[in-house]
């Protein structure tokens, strides 16, 4: 089974991208927005993607979506490789992903998990693991002040009631 979560396809924008610039070579930058093309084609009608994938047959093993563990850095450096490189696709792509994330996984202050291709509901429960604690800073990058505050408001609570972020 060769499977890999969709963190781990987004990851590698940046890098690759330095290492084009670098070397003069492209090939390295094309793969990663080619890899991260592909995964952003699989994603549902909603705009949610799920947290891994197949990549013999492309198909979803794990088709929750969220914010943290498996799926955190497609977020960040959607945006991150956006403010580096200027490329307008990727700030379309965060964009939709920004905007599908709040209206089908955020619960309050907090975000929950959902079938990427059922949209959530806000019954859903919301949760939260150490990989999201990065969320906030995005939404500050992006401009979203507001609910930047409200939530690292909500994840520092966990961290002044248990002295740490709970896995």
């Amino acid at each position: 089974r060769r499977e890999q979560c969709t963190a781990g396809v987004g990851t590698l924008l940046l890098e690759m991208g330095v290492l084009s610039r670098l070397s003069g070579d492209s090939k390295y930058e094309d793969a990663a927005l080619c890899a991260l093309r592909l995964l952003w084609s699989k994603r549902s009608k909603f705009d949610l993607l799920g947290n891994t994938l197949d990549v013999n047959t492309g198909t979803w093993r794990n088709a929750a979506s969220g914010i943290g563990s498996g799926i955190d850095s497609f977020y960040e450096y959607l945006l991150k490789g956006y403010l580096v490189f200027g490329h307008a696709e990727l700030f379309g792509m965060w964009n939709a992903s920004y905007a599908a994330v709040l209206r089908h996984l955020k619960r309050g202050a907090w975000y929950g998990e959902a079938n990427m291709h059922g949209g959530g509901s806000p019954h859903d429960f919301a949760q939260f693991d150490a990989l999201s604690a990065f969320w906030p800073a995005l939404q500050v990058l992006v401009g979203d002040v507001e609910q930047a505050a409200s939530t690292h408001a909500a994840f520092h609570s966990l961290w002044r009631m248990f002295g740490a972020l709970p896995e």
